[in-house]
């Protein structure tokens, strides 16, 4: 790994945003998708900051889409309409995750930049599908005037000119005057699909008028045509005529009509005219139902991809760069309250008496320690005799120790051997881990919860399958509240690396300065090499680990560990070793 800290790493970083904007965010693999309630980004290991901030960009879109968008929206068959649709979706729900969290404007405007910068993001051409020139004139326009993403604006230029010489005129007015309603017009997703069916009959209404104008031209050009007698004359041979008769039908067909109300129009041969000439929002269409079926028929492949499908593809790497590291999704456990309730009277009294001893050895620590000092109120008579010695710090003062001020997370391995029956060093049966382990976990949180300036969490892992785990306790939540997640069964293998990814994470968002992560597990790892990587790279993150091996020494994987082999001694060496990291702060 690149990176040998935790506090820029990918995975967690990602999750600490989605857990930001209140969506699930699954990092790992190498695929960028989206299901509409969670986000999943590959596990990204690289150093190279336009991915990053391409990343962050599609995060924050996505999530305003699983925020504000209605993914049981139906569009029907016509492919313009559901594009034209989403590209004003976008910006609607854009500008609405910038009201709760601002700095995603920023973040998607760097995204933005970074594409153009890279040749992802284009203008328009004449020479595109006339739908295609539509949608990205939106998109572009939209995403300048609503966003503030001026980066596009040389975009918007180019794609306008070519809008203007496809479409009728008096068309592009009309559609400007119909955008200017996003967003404040637009409250929902069909919101935004109503006005894309007002921009669509819009349209069809101006080619409409343009195939009239074209059909009544002819004849209002037939009665000012003048008699034989009374025409000029023409310097041009009549061989001129004659040998060039597509000049004549370019200079008097249907393409190019005169209008007394306009200037004069520009040729229907686009290869010939300028598309940032002035005259192009007055260019008239010589088949202008042509124009329209090749409009409203066109399919995906006509219209570019959605520029965040786009991302989606770009941020599938190559499996070099890919870590195979997963953060796992941390989901709600199964509850008993019963269970819970029972659980709860049975430890509370000894959770009781561990609070105590731990909160006074806390407080004997933080409070009073003496020192010496040349003013004060009480004299040290044991010092008098340094006097004639020149010694001047003769007054005792009592020095007052910050308290602990520590996040700890205690992380509960609830695979499958955790659920076999053990005996006691006599060889008599006990029953198996997982109960104890829960009591002593539930014991342990309760009496960390009760000490001033600890803030405990709590995690099972794995979760129903090795990708998640269980969030049995959050910083900051009530364990009284919680007692009902503390009545899991055995079952799964030991994805410790994935587990402490999430605990890490957890870790990371805690305001307290110093950080504890404690591992209770009776097996190996699944895999040994990652976990101990990923346990430096904690280290390197000023995140403590300490390990607690049933029945198993793991001093191989943690620099401070204890080994439990007699089950009944499970509580009390916890408190020993939670009383040793409390004093230690």
């Amino acid at each position: 790994m690149k990176n040998r800290t935790l506090h820029n790493a990918f995975p967690i970083v990602a999750a600490a945003i989605g857990n930001r904007f209140g969506v699930k965010v699954r990092v790992g693999g190498d695929k960028a998708e989206t299901d509409g309630q969670t986000i999943w980004l590959p596990a990204y290991e690289g150093d190279d900051p336009d991915y990053q901030d391409v990343a962050w960009g599609l995060l924050a879109h996505e999530a305003a889409h699983i925020r504000y968008s209605d993914f049981t929206l139906r569009f029907g068959h016509s492919v313009l309409r559901r594009r034209l649709c989403n590209a004003i979706e976008d910006v609607r729900i854009e500008h609405e995750l910038a009201k709760d969290f601002p700095g995603t404007r920023l973040t998607i405007r760097t995204m933005i930049e970074k594409m153009i910068a890279k040749g992802d993001f284009v203008a328009n051409s004449i020479d595109d599908h006339p739908a295609n020139i539509l949608y990205g004139f939106v998109l572009k326009y939209l995403r300048t005037k609503v966003l503030g993403q001026s980066a596009l604006l040389p975009l918007v230029e180019q794609t306008e000119a070519a809008l203007k010489a496809t479409f009728p005129k008096g068309a592009v007015t009309r559609l400007k005057g119909l955008l200017s309603e996003v967003p404040e017009g637009l409250q929902s997703e069909s919101d935004c699909l109503q006005l894309t069916d007002r921009i669509l009959t819009m349209i069809e209404d101006e080619f409409e008028q343009q195939r009239q104008q074209n059909q009544a031209q002819p004849s209002a050009d037939e009665e000012n045509t003048p008699e034989p007698d009374d025409m000029e004359p023409d310097e041009r041979l009549p061989n001129d005529i004659d040998e060039n008769p597509s000049s004549e039908s370019a200079g008097n067909d249907d393409s190019t009509p005169k209008n007394s109300d306009d200037e004069p129009a520009t040729p229907s041969d686009r290869s010939t005219s300028n598309p940032q000439g002035e005259d192009e929002e007055n260019a008239e269409i010589a088949d202008p139902m042509g124009v329209l079926q090749t409009l409203l028929s066109a399919g995906d492949s006509d219209i570019e991809l959605d520029v965040f499908e786009s991302l989606k593809s770009a941020l599938s790497l190559a499996a070099e760069n890919v870590s195979e590291l997963l953060m796992p999704s941390g989901l709600e456990p199964p509850m008993d309250e019963r269970a819970g309730a029972f659980l709860l009277r049975k430890v509370q009294d000894e959770s009781g008496k561990i609070r105590a001893a731990l909160q006074g050895l806390v407080q004997s620590q933080t409070l009073n320690r003496s020192q010496h000092a040349c003013r004060g109120r009480r004299l040290d008579g044991k010092r008098l005799h340094r006097l004639p010695l020149g010694e001047t710090k003769l007054f005792q003062r009592k020095e007052t120790k910050a308290a602990p001020n520590t996040a700890i997370h205690l992380l509960l391995d609830k695979s499958e051997s955790m659920g076999y029956q053990v005996t006691d060093s006599q060889g008599q049966p006990m029953g198996s881990r997982m109960p104890i382990a829960l009591e002593a976990t539930l014991a342990l949180a309760l009496a960390f919860e009760g000490i001033p300036g600890v803030n405990p969490g709590v995690t099972a892992f794995p979760g129903h399958h090795d990708d998640s785990v269980f969030r049995l306790l959050e910083h900051g939540q009530r364990v009284n509240a919680r007692t009902g997640a503390f009545s899991l069964a055995a079952t799964g293998s030991t994805p410790m690396t994935e587990a402490i990814w999430f605990a890490a994470a957890s870790l990371l968002r805690c305001r307290e300065p110093r950080k504890v992560l404690m591992v209770i597990t009776d097996g190996q790892p699944n895999e040994s090499l990652s976990t101990l990587e990923l346990l430096q790279r904690c280290r390197d993150s000023d995140i403590e680990t300490v390990g607690v091996g049933l029945g198993l020494d793991v001093s191989h994987l943690f620099p401070i560990a204890i080994t439990i082999n007699d089950l009944s001694e499970l509580r009390a060496q916890l408190f020993e070793l939670s009383k040793s990291l409390l004093l230690a702060a």
